[in-house]
């Protein structure tokens, strides 16, 4: 699992559409199919940027973590639902805690 989450969420981009600011390290990563994936992450923190193919990428699937205007992005469906924990379907419910009060 490369979120380390029961979530990852992405969006994606168009080669021409995007631009990165700063550097990123990268791994290949070969699926069960023998397809292979380039996987971006901050060099400093391992924070996962984007994926893309490895050849002429078309395209990449940016992590939303990673950016500013993610809040505008409203998604639009659920892949591998699935492989989904129990739990996931409706967290509404489930207690907020505002973590800026525990950071002062």
């Amino acid at each position: 699992m490369l979120s380390g989450s029961a979530y990852r969420v992405s969006v994606r981009a168009a080669a021409q559409d995007f631009k990165l600011n700063g550097d990123v390290s990268t791994y290949i990563k070969t699926a069960d199919s023998g397809n292979k994936r380039k996987h971006a992450f901050c060099p400093n923190c391992g924070t996962p940027v984007y994926a893309t193919q490895l050849e002429r990428p078309t395209a990449y699937t940016l992590r939303v973590g990673t950016i500013r205007q993610r809040a505008e992005l409203v998604p639009q469906r659920q892949i591998y639902c699935q492989s989904a924990v129990p739990w996931s379907g409706n967290i509404s419910e489930v207690p907020k805690l505002d973590l800026t009060i525990l950071q002062r």
